[in-house]
């Protein structure tokens, strides 16, 4: 384009009267088209740096607002820190407690109270959060509480460990014991004792493997520790006779039976009637022949008819 073209275009006027709604005289006002461009212009240039200038103050004081309001955040997490650090420390405390009790040479109190639940924060650690705590709102930074939330985090892991630990020793304890033989199978008189002894039919010097109680025909006899009925029904010399599983090694034998009141498979609770006392089998008269076997070997009944024979022994 030709800039002659340009430059009397620019110089052209523009002429813009108000004409009033009164009889006063229209007023007229003369301009160039280069002025109202210049105008133009001025107020574009003034609207952008006042949109860009009052921006730029909005995003600092927005700033300005979230990072207090980050700080206050902090400092409410490092107390909430401190409080779970010092009830780590009281669960710490317990659980060291817990195991001074089990390491006791009496293991009763195992079985007659209940498990609470070793951990908890160090005292380097308590000391950093301490000084964490001590320091100004505008002093405290993200990085000081993500190291005692690692380290926190590390010590309730390991609370754990332990308290699992614990559980796991308290329930071995409470199922040897349940499984463990140690009431009498039924009332009455021990007739023949466990150990060598002339047999009362073939006159011959041998081992009895067993107890025997004697009493009238049909007295109640009861297994001696919780279990599941791995025998029930006749045996050779044995007569109606039930073999209960214990399990941790344990089996008790109840032999020369009237009647028998379980099933195979079934399971059975200490104390619980299981048949009923006869004379089946080889036997000289109404008796129950009453073994005990732990880890497939016979061992003396007598010496499990102690209640508190479980908190005497190593299991």
């Amino acid at each position: 384009m030709d800039l002659s073209l340009i430059r009397r275009a620019l110089k052209r006027h523009l002429t813009i009267i108000f004409v009033p709604h009164t009889s006063a005289c229209p007023v007229r006002t003369t301009f160039s088209l280069s002025f109202l461009m210049f105008v133009v212009l001025l107020w574009t240039g003034l609207t952008v740096w006042s949109t860009y200038i009052a921006t730029r103050h909005f995003d600092y004081w927005r700033l300005k607002v979230d990072r207090e309001v980050t700080r206050f955040k902090l400092v409410f997490f490092a107390n909430e820190l401190k409080k779970s650090q010092e009830l780590l420390a009281q669960v710490k405390e317990k659980d060291q407690q817990l195991r001074d009790l089990l390491e006791m040479k009496t293991k009763k109190s195992i079985i007659t109270r209940d498990s609470q639940g070793v951990g908890g924060p160090a005292p380097q650690d308590q000391k950093y959060l301490q000084k964490l705590l001590e320091k100004k709102i505008h002093e405290l930074e993200v990085s000081d509480l993500n190291y005692q939330v690692t380290t926190l985090r590390s010590l309730c892991r390991e609370q754990l460990e332990s308290t699992e630990e614990i559980n796991n020793f308290i329930s071995y304890q409470r199922a040897t014991y349940s499984a463990m033989p140690n009431t009498r199978p039924c009332d009455g008189a021990t007739t023949s004792p466990y150990g060598f002894r002339v047999h009362p039919l073939t006159g011959n010097y041998e081992f009895h493997t067993g107890l025997d109680i004697g009493n009238v025909k049909g007295t109640s006899v009861m297994v001696t520790a919780d279990g599941i009925i791995k025998h029930c029904g006749w045996a050779q010399g044995y007569g109606k006779m039930i073999i209960v599983d214990h399990g941790y090694g344990f089996q008790t034998y109840y032999a020369h039976l009237s009647k028998m009141l379980i099933t195979k498979g079934q399971k059975v609770k200490r104390g619980q009637a299981i048949g009923l006392m006869g004379e089946t089998g080889t036997t000289t008269g109404v008796h129950l022949h009453y073994e005990v076997w732990r880890r497939g070997k016979t061992t003396n009944p007598a010496r499990f008819m102690d209640k508190d024979l479980f908190f005497k022994v190593k299991m």
